[in-house]
């Protein structure tokens, strides 16, 4: 098993990989997960210097090649920029990991409308984009490729209050399981990841509060990346790290719409709280 193991890391060393997000949580755990396993990053956040920073520190611990590229992706037209940086030269991407996203949580009228076209932008026009410009990009070099998109169990649930953000999560989850249906014989392999609560700068930009109760159920960036890159990896077309988060996500085929609302709001006003 062990030799195996070996033999994998070894054909995926040299792979160029795209993480978007990949300044800080599970975007950066990506990112030192993937260096790991010695594979070249092109890291896409906003905050370009904590990038540099991180790529640095991964180059000289792994030994791979990085490039920074500052971008804001929650402004229209960014992702073609950032497709052609990644892929100028003749540089080969195999691994797109779709990690940016970001959401509020709180009744619908307490934020701007404003805002919620910024999460639409991000969380499903951006990623729609990116994966778009790198299929074309695998399919033309031909060789074994992964696209992963990162959702949430807000994927698979309806969570009052973070309304915009579900919707916006299960446009991710379709979109992503499609899409592996329809490359299901190419040399593309597409994934989604669905991560529970996270401990991650997520909850504060979101407008959450942490509950004491919320805690008993909150993961590491660390372990939700390990588990999503293997997974991804292995070609699985769903992975939900965490069990009470793989379980959470089947209630809806048992349960009426109606009681997964009541239960879910009940389940988040005794995790957390929003900002006034």
């Amino acid at each position: 098993m062990e030799v195996e193991m070996q033999a994998k890391l070894m054909r995926r060393q040299g792979m160029g990989a795209l993480i978007t997000g990949a300044s800080s949580g599970i975007g950066e755990s990506m990112a030192r997960q993937l260096g790991s396993e010695g594979i070249n990053l092109i890291l896409v956040a906003r905050r370009l210097d904590r990038l540099q920073i991180l790529g640095a520190e991964l180059k000289e611990k792994y030994q791979i090649e990085y490039q920074a590229v500052d971008a804001d992706l929650s402004v229209p037209h960014e992702t073609k920029r950032v497709f052609e940086r990644a892929t100028a030269n003749g540089r080969m991407v195999q691994v797109l990991i779709n990690n940016a996203g970001m959401g509020v949580y709180g009744p619908f009228m307490h934020y701007g409308v404003e805002q919620y076209s910024k999460i639409i932008q991000l969380n499903v026009t951006a990623l729609m984009e990116l994966t778009y410009y790198f299929v074309g990009h695998m399919q033309g070099h031909g060789k074994v490729s992964y696209i992963s998109n990162v959702g949430s169990i807000a994927s698979f649930l309806s969570v009052p209050y973070f309304s915009v953000y579900g919707a916006t999560k299960h446009f991710v989850k379709d979109f992503t399981q499609t899409l592996n249906f329809e490359l299901r014989k190419s040399n593309i392999s597409v994934s989604l990841i669905a991560p529970g609560g996270t401990y991650s700068e997520f909850t504060q930009h979101s407008g959450q509060v942490l509950k004491k109760s919320a805690h008993a159920s909150m993961m590491t960036s660390e372990l939700v990346a390990r588990i999503g890159i293997d997974g991804m990896f292995k070609g699985h077309r769903s992975i939900v790290p965490g069990f009470l988060n793989g379980l959470m996500v089947h209630f809806p085929r048992f349960l009426p719409a109606k009681w997964m609302l009541a239960l879910n709001d009940l389940a988040m006003r005794g995790a957390v709280d929003y900002k006034k």
